[in-house]
């Protein structure tokens, strides 16, 4: 399982990123822990900027910040991360 965690202000609704994360999931066939919260001094050891949200971090990686991304890249990620924990996937 891979875990992902979704940042974001407050105020922010992060329902298309939360879902173009779990289909990418589905497409790669890749089990997802999906936390979503808006603590950033809990993220503080990425040096990310709150401004950039929303922030996805996958595996204790950001990979994506200020924008939602296309589900096929998120698939691609998902795979990769997955392969790295599970060498015999």
């Amino acid at each position: 399982m891979v875990r992902v965690d979704i940042l974001i202000q407050p105020s922010q609704d992060c329902s298309q990123t939360e879902k173009a994360i779990r289909v990418a999931s589905k497409i790669a066939n890749v089990p997802v822990q999906v936390n979503k919260t808006s603590k950033f001094a809990e993220y503080a050891h990425c040096a990310i900027n709150p401004s950039q949200t929303p922030i996805i971090i996958i595996s204790g990686h950001v990979e994506f910040a200020g924008r939602t991304p296309e589900v096929d890249i998120v698939a691609k990620k998902l795979v990769e991360y997955n392969r790295q924990s599970n060498p015999n996937f």
